[in-house]
């Protein structure tokens, strides 16, 4: 629609006293288009109630055939067929008139009869319409969203509009959430809310967004994880907490990760790492079902379909048993040097000196990518699992699992550090590994108030972190995770917009 004709809209309907930012601030919907569809389902074609249903949506597609309109109306269910008949709204001469300027984009709402057509569409047989806002501009309607990929995202709201994938992975990213919270509610977990704005970063080996609070004049971080100040609340009593976190980490946008993400973190005292993969097990599973009717997902990825299985119990192999099926050698007990040579030969770069940095390098090269159902990695490096407890059988590895679906890392869980001494030495061993080897490698802060928490006494105690956008990516079968996030960042850019030049008109709004 061009700038002169949408003024023009609004001149004429302004006429008619029909200006829906004049004549209509609210319009009360009564059913939704899908409900409509189940509940009148067992109509025969040619079927007429006279039951009267009130909904209201965006118009997708508008056709006349001599004296009957159909409209396609999108709420937020799906679609409804509107049908407009001459003999039904004959003598409502705002009717005609609003059949003849109603377009593609404007949002209506429709009193009506439920029906069902000749051809065999559920519809309503609209009595009456309301224009409720109009849309300026052209909206490049089908059902495989914006094509143009920085549309996408600085558009997002038409992206949301028009792609039904997306926009089911955003609903059923809340539904996986309320079903989680209901399942931990029901165990005896309270949620809590943890600070966003840190003195001192921590919970994973990340790098931080640095802020200043000028009331304090005090630089601080935002949070890149929930975990110390969830496990501050184990000391104190609260035995089992969680949050649905926002976190935040200073690094790379890629298919798989996003400076800004949301995840699930859980604490249970007395509870160890087996707990954990239970809970984890339960929490994914039973959520999944819930919301995809099935254990068993069909996931349709760039038109080629697999399928998930969700069936507990699931599979668990330990991380270094793992690589040595693939690579056909040992790595168990080889020296950081020996390792260092496989991963180049290999064509894997490492940086951070640590030999299980390397171990988890040669793991996400060579097994990663083969993992499709929910399989549990255990059994990771010590040295790369600073607030994870020494595995009891060997204090070389961390009673610490990692869970996979379908080639992507989706929870990272462990028996929490409990013993303050350790904590210390661990941190400490952090800050030297900062020292030598630079900025480039991620290392947790020390954070003394946290050992003065773990000196006042904490339970042996389980945690386990869920990534849920990833787990949405994953179930919705989208190949970038910003595809799940409903805002992503975006380059500036100038924006040219149709009101600007519709100055004249905010007078007659404003009564001036």
């Amino acid at each position: 629609m061009s700038e002169s004709s949408v003024f023009e809209k609004l001149r004429v309907l302004a006429e008619r006293g029909l200006d829906p930012y004049v004549s209509a601030y609210r319009f009360e919907v009564t059913a939704r288009a899908e409900d409509i569809k189940v509940k009148y389902s067992s109509l025969a074609p040619g079927d007429e109630t006279n039951d009267v249903v009130s909904v209201a949506g965006r118009i997708w597609h508008v056709r006349s055939h001599g004296g009957i309109t159909f409209i396609d109306l999108y709420d937020e269910t799906g679609r409804i067929q509107v049908v407009v008949r001459r003999d039904v709204v004959e003598g409502n001469p705002k009717m005609g008139f609003l059949m003849e300027v109603i377009d593609k984009g404007d949002i209506i709402g429709v009193r009506g009869r439920v029906i069902r057509t000749r051809r065999g569409e559920i519809s309503v047989l609209a009595e009456d319409v309301e224009l409720l806002a109009i849309t300026w501009r052209p909206i490049p309607f089908h059902e495989f969203g914006v094509r143009d990929p920085e549309q996408r995202y600085r558009e997002r709201y038409l992206d949301i509009m028009l792609n039904s994938k997306v926009r089911k992975a955003i609903v059923n990213l809340y539904r996986l959430e309320m079903e989680m919270r209901r399942i931990l509610d029901s165990k005896g977990f309270i949620e809590v809310h943890t600070p966003k704005l840190q003195p001192i970063y921590g919970g994973a080996l990340a790098k931080p967004f640095v802020t200043k609070v000028n009331a304090l004049d005090r630089v601080v971080y935002l949070s890149i994880a929930p975990e110390t100040y969830l496990k501050r609340l184990i000391v104190a009593g609260l035995y089992k907490v969680y949050e649905i976190a926002v976190c935040f980490r200073n690094e790379d946008i890629d298919a798989t990760h996003y400076p800004e993400f949301v995840q699930l973190e859980a604490y249970q005292a007395f509870a160890d790492w087996n707990d954990m993969m239970a809970l984890t097990e339960e929490l994914i599973a039973e959520s999944v079902k819930s919301v995809y009717g099935d254990y068993e997902v069909e996931v349709d990825v760039e038109g080629s379909t697999k399928v998930l299985d969700f069936t507990r119990p699931w599979r668990r192999i330990n991380l270094e048993d793992a690589i040595e099926d693939v690579l056909k050698t040992r790595v168990k007990g080889r020296s950081k040097e020996e390792l260092l040579e496989i991963a180049r030969s290999l064509g894997v770069e490492v940086r951070d000196p640590r030999r299980g940095k390397i171990l988890e390098k040669l793991f996400e090269k060579l097994v990663v990518p083969s993992i499709v159902n929910p399989t549990f990695v255990t059994l990771f490096p010590r040295d790369i699992s600073p607030l994870a407890r020494p595995y009891r059988h060997d204090p070389g590895y961390a009673e610490r699992f990692e869970l996979y679906i379908a080639g992507l890392e989706i929870a990272n869980g462990y028996s929490e550090l409990n013993n303050p001494l350790l904590q210390y030495h661990f941190f400490k061993e952090e800050e030297e590994l900062r020292r030598m080897a630079g900025l480039d490698v991620e290392a947790h802060p020390m954070d003394r108030d946290y050992v003065r928490a773990l000196e006042y006494g904490m339970p042996p105690t389980g945690g386990v972190g869920i990534g849920l956008y990833r787990l949405i990516m994953v179930l919705s079968g989208l190949p970038s995770i910003k595809d799940v996030i409903p805002f992503t960042i975006t380059t500036p850019e100038h924006v040219e917009l149709v009101v600007e030049n519709g100055y004249e008109m905010v007078r007659r709004y404003l009564g001036g």
